[in-house]
């Protein structure tokens, strides 16, 4: 090493002599750092608590296992990452956000605080009071709330103006290339992937087929009432459930109608805010019993308690609908926005990756977190 090299490496170990306090605080407050701007921990605890409790409520049996929420939080901060890039590239493209923007984004959060989970209307001092426990929650301040809004409109601008804007929408060609893969994967009876895809683009085409052939196939449309059991339910639990059960179906041939009784005692969240609206149930995917119960009942016949694993279910049929061949005309809107779509994810993809080959990029995020 030269003099100089010597000279300049003693004193950068100076510098690290003098400010250890400085150095050790901004690591241990970080989880990364992107082009010298930090990623905070207390901002990646926020995203990753909410990440985990959507994901507890969805599949609670993936979240028990350490590994899928060790992988959640990594795709957590990844994603973080990706949002600084975006907003960094944005400012770099002088992408402005208006005070309206944000007021208008203020005004969409705000609207889905005026029903409760089962779907319920809240009053306005109701829906204020559930915002402003979620702000508390999330450690939020309301300019802290605005800021993060504007980062996030950023970012979504910087994706219209790079991306959306360059996007050219399928031909008719396309649409109807991709429909003749999905009627010969179909004709295939295969359940595994498509031969000649790559991963992604396989199970993607799965996908679609099963939509299509859950649009073509003998369906039947049921509401639904669950009175849920725990896993291993004991003999008295399985009891009182039943009990609970009969009594909903009473209510029902009482003339109560279907909808609000779901809303009122279904534990089903999700589809107890559709009034126990379960969609199609299709042969050979619901549990056999209810599945079985289905095609028995009439349209507008309500069934007595259904055991499953789930719980008891007490089910309506409105609407049924024989099996049809798969019509191009039928799912063309639908193919050439799904393809549209993909192809859009696709390049937002790849400029994000553009993004990160050029960034500098540090992690830090701990073993323990």
């Amino acid at each position: 090493m030269n003099s100089s090299g010597r000279t300049f490496l003693s004193f950068a170990l100076l510098l690290s002599a003098f400010v250890p306090s400085a150095g050790a605080k901004l690591l241990e407050d970080t989880v990364a750092v992107v082009n010298g701007k930090p990623i905070l921990l207390s901002e990646f605890q926020k995203e990753a608590a909410t990440a985990q409790e959507f994901w507890t409520k969805t599949n609670p049996a993936a979240m028990a296992d350490p590994a899928n929420l060790r992988k959640l939080k990594e795709s957590t901060l990844e994603q973080l990452i990706d949002r600084e890039l975006l907003i960094q590239e944005g400012a770099r493209l002088k992408i402005k956000v208006r005070e309206r923007e944000i007021d208008n984004a203020v005004d969409e959060i705000k609207a889905r605080f005026k029903k409760d989970e089962r779907g319920n209307n809240l009053s306005e001092a109701e829906a204020e009071a559930a915002f402003q426990e979620q702000l508390k929650g999330e450690g939020l301040d309301w300019g802290k709330f605005r800021e993060r809004l504007s980062h996030q409109i950023l970012a979504r601008k910087t994706i219209d103006e790079a991306v959306k804007a360059r996007m050219v929408p399928p031909t008719e060609e396309e649409t109807k290339a991709y429909f003749a893969k999905i009627l010969t994967y179909l004709d295939s009876k295969s359940t595994g992937a498509p031969a000649g895809m790559g991963e992604e683009e396989g199970m993607a085409l799965r996908e679609v087929a099963g939509q299509v052939k859950a649009l073509s196939s003998e369906r039947v449309r049921v509401q639904r009432v669950l009175i849920r059991l725990s896993p291993g339910a004991s003999d008295n639990e399985k009891k009182r459930a039943q009990k609970t059960a009969e009594a909903v179906k009473k209510r029902l041939d009482a003339g109560e109608d279907f909808a609000t009784v779901a809303k009122e005692d279904s534990e089903d969240p999700e589809s107890a805010a559709r009034g126990g609206d379960l969609g199609y149930v299709l042969r050979g995917v619901a549990p056999p019993e209810l599945e079985k119960a289905a095609f028995v009942l009439g349209v507008g016949d309500t069934s007595g308690p259904i055991y499953t694993e789930s719980g008891y279910n007490v089910i309506r049929v409105t609407e049924k609908r024989a099996a049809e061949k798969p019509e191009y005309e039928k799912f063309k809107d639908e193919l050439a926005n799904f393809l549209g779509g993909a192809s859009f994810q696709k390049k937002v993809e790849d400029f994000v990756k553009g993004l990160r080959d050029k960034a500098t990029i540090e992690r830090n995020l701990p073993a323990t977190l």
